[in-house]
């Protein structure tokens, strides 16, 4: 006789799921409500009602409500102490049936089935004698409190403990008591007691592809652990209905934000992380693998803080709505065909957080079959040696891409707030006879701002798993590169098909340092680079004043009007001090001011016509004529537009009291922040339809959820009360006929 137990409902329930095939006489302790709808055939009430005595203990029970009616009927005292007395008789034999016929199901299973806490001597187990099993086994035994495992330890002399103590342990909510050694499962003690004397390994795993499963087996189980040749080299690529394309055809892939900027939300009373730009990264990804074939179904997004997975489910779910993301805590146990883990930490100071704990890191790569898709920043995640040898291992046996060959128009929202100031004066304009500089001085530059976001773009943080010496080999060919070619009259370089997905990043990265364009082009092996310079507008001359007669221009910047944010002069022909922040900065702030001189023009025929009239009257220049030559008025302008309502002629400020709207991204104040009102009506009711289909709850207008009952309990409660009722209504009859008699 065997006693099986596992720290939940869940994992009991597929143990059952795995023992039905055998065809074992299985017994599952626990109240049915709280079983699979498959195995409740198993449960004991299910038993006990397919047995011999079950009709009998109906019987009974009908003839104990028979008594009780009588009992309610009876008026003489005698009457109804006869009837009370022949319930306690009832009672007695009905206890005395329902025990014996529990501990003969109980004595015929071969293995029973419950919870640790399910197995005490409280429940029916009280009914077998303390040597009747031979066996005990607890699996997931690395997830439960030990307090939890000795419950059904002492009902057997032998036992056996399944489990991975490499894995998340049991979550302890106090932290005391995890310090004082509450977090510490029975399994790992034990393992470290007595070591290989008691522990057998199981070394086949049957889930994961080998490139995934090599990682794990070298860093946590000593290089042991083999993939049998059923899983050892499946892609996605081989499921049914999937074509191949280089996403399908690989099963590790990293995503490196390294040098772009996609800082992690900075938010000082928010315990939890997140990172929109990876939110971005991520939905490419789910995206590319979607239209290839995969089905959302078999992709899951694993993120290790819960702001994240709030945001993935915000931006992903209604597109995707089959498709799940969870926790790392939350997917303990769970596989998917392929798994995108967004680490979150993206700083200057290298902080990871609770992504140093290499549990938690094992079970969040191992729960992928077939891919595992890595969306980090180097910089930050490898400033832990743990976390640098899984990026080590993703680019030795994987793809390796960066940011930019996912967003051409990389323009984060989350940049901090320094640093504006001195961007406000705009970049030094290159000298008439300025020439490139050499590639020491520009890796001098790189070294001097190790603090900025071009020294996290560098070719040490993009240079993941690469031998020291060749990385660097490689950056210096493809800098000596970019610099002949800025020295040169080409327009336009193109690398060979023939470098791989690290060399094509650095070619990324570097282009960027130097303010030349890049465009990756063509699929798989026919993937190339193109890198181009980026040709300036002929800046008017210092000392030639703006025609009075047209309108000003764009904000007076070296490299003219145009958009690009950074010019091959600034990077090359200058000192070299290139910041991507600074250039993004630029290019956002260039659009403020290109907004605000729309809303001026757009605002000139109401309001500002007896404006320019007065101004003639008294002979002074217009205002517009003056605005565009002055840039820090126009920045003036723009962070007053900023601070005011953004509904037209509102002046109302919006410092204190402003509410942003998340379907324009604009600050109303309290009078024009409903979206009826300011023109985003239709896409609130859009949004307010999607959420309602994505997740089947209506929200009254207060955004509280609707509290109605579950439709199945709703059924059961009714069906409930129409018994009572009935019940009720026979009883009254009954009055009627014995008053007519």
């Amino acid at each position: 006789q065997v006693l099986c137990c596992a720290p939940s409902n869940v994992a009991v329930d597929n143990l059952v799921e795995r023992l039905a095939g055998c065809r074992a006489r299985l017994l599952r302790l626990g109240h049915p409500a709280r079983l699979l709808q498959p195995i409740q055939q198993h449960s004991l009430d299910a038993v006990l009602a397919r047995g011999d005595s079950a009709r009998i203990v109906a019987d009974i029970r009908r003839d104990i409500d028979q008594a009780w009616v009588k009992t309610k009927k009876a008026q003489d005292k005698g009457e109804r102490s006869h009837f009370l007395g022949e319930i306690k008789t009832l009672r007695k034999e009905l206890k005395e049936r329902e025990e014996a016929a529990m501990a003969a199901a109980l004595s015929q299973a071969s293995v029973v089935l419950a919870t640790n806490t399910g197995a005490s001597s409280d429940g029916p187990l009280k009914l077998l004698p303390e040597t009747h099993f031979d066996l005990v086994v607890i699996d997931e035994c690395a997830q439960a409190l030990e307090a939890s495992c000795w419950i059904p330890l002492l009902k057997a002399p032998k036992c056996i403990l399944a489990g991975d103590h490499k894995q998340l342990p049991p979550t302890i909510i106090s932290h005391r008591a995890a310090t004082e050694g509450l977090s510490l499962s029975l399994m790992e003690r034990l393992a470290g007691h007595y070591g290989e004397r008691s522990v057998r390994m199981l070394t086949v795993q049957y889930r994961m592809h080998r490139h995934i499963m090599e990682w794990a087996s070298s860093e946590l189980y000593g290089g042991r652990l083999s993939a049998h040749p059923s899983v050892a080299q499946h892609l996605l690529r081989d499921l049914p209905g999937v074509s191949s394309t280089e996403e399908t055809s690989i099963p590790l892939l990293l995503i490196d934000t390294a040098g772009c900027g996609l800082f992690e939300l900075e938010m000082e009373d928010e315990q939890s992380k997140g990172n929109p730009g990876e939110v971005q990264l991520v939905g490419m990804h789910i995206q590319a693998l979607v239209d290839a074939g995969v089905k959302a179904k078999d992709i899951a997004v694993v993120a290790p803080y819960n702001l994240q997975v709030d945001m993935l489910r915000q931006r992903l779910c209604h597109c995707h709505p089959e498709l799940e993301i969870k926790s790392v805590d939350g997917f303990q146990g769970r596989e998917k065909e392929a798994v995108i883990l967004s680490f979150v930490r993206s700083n200057r100071k290298g902080e990871v957080g609770f992504l140093a704990e290499e549990r938690r890191i094992n079970v969040a790569v191992t729960r992928a079959r077939r891919q595992v898709a890595v969306v980090c920043d180097s910089h930050t995640v490898g400033s832990r040696p743990f976390l640098r040898r899984l990026l080590d291992h993703l680019s030795q046996h994987g793809l390796v891409r960066s940011a930019f060959e996912y967003l051409d128009d990389l323009v984060p929202q989350n940049y901090p707030g320094e640093g504006c100031a001195q961007r406000q004066q705009g970049p030094k304009p290159p000298g008439p006879k300025a020439q490139p500089a050499p590639a020491g001085k520009l890796k001098a530059a790189a070294a001097a701002g190790a603090g900025s976001q071009r020294a996290r773009s560098s070719p040490r943080a993009a240079g993941v798993g690469r031998d020291g010496s060749a990385a660097k080999e490689g950056v210096d060919k493809f800098r000596a590169m970019l610099v002949a070619f800025l020295a040169s009259i080409e327009a336009q370089l193109d690398f060979p098909a023939s470098l791989n997905s690290h060399e094509r990043m650095l070619v990324h990265v570097l282009a960027e340092e130097y303010g030349l364009q890049h465009l990756s082009s063509g699929e798989g092996r026919d993937r190339y680079i193109s890198v181009r310079k980026r040709l300036p507008k002929q800046p008017p001359l210092p000392s030639e004043p703006p025609l009075p007669s047209k309108p000003p221009p764009e904000p007076q910047h070296p490299s003219g009007s145009s958009p690009d944010p950074a010019e091959p002069g600034e990077s090359s022909e200058g000192s070299g001090k290139v910041d991507l922040k600074s250039l993004h900065l630029e290019r956002v702030q260039r659009e403020k001011v290109r907004r605000e001189e729309a809303a001026r023009k757009v605002q000139e025929p109401s309001h500002g016509s007896r404006k320019k009239d007065k101004s003639k009257a008294k002979g002074k220049p217009a205002i517009g004529s003056t605005a565009g030559e002055d840039f820090d008025a126009l920045i003036s302008a723009a962070i007053e537009a900023d601070r005011t309502c953004g509904f037209p002629r509102c002046k109302a400020s919006v410092t204190t009291l402003g509410q942003l709207c998340h379907h324009c991204q604009r600050l109303f104040c309290l009078s024009h922040h409903i979206p009826e009102v300011h023109g985003c009506g239709e896409k609130a009711k859009a949004h307010a339809r999607q959420r309602i289909s994505r997740e089947g709850v209506l929200y009254p207008g207060s955004g509280s959820k609707d509290k109605s009952l579950d439709p199945t309990k709703r059924a059961h409660l009714q069906q409930r009360l129409d018994k009572k009722l009935s019940e009720l209504t026979s009883q009254r009859k009954g009055k009627k006929k014995d008053k007519e008699k």
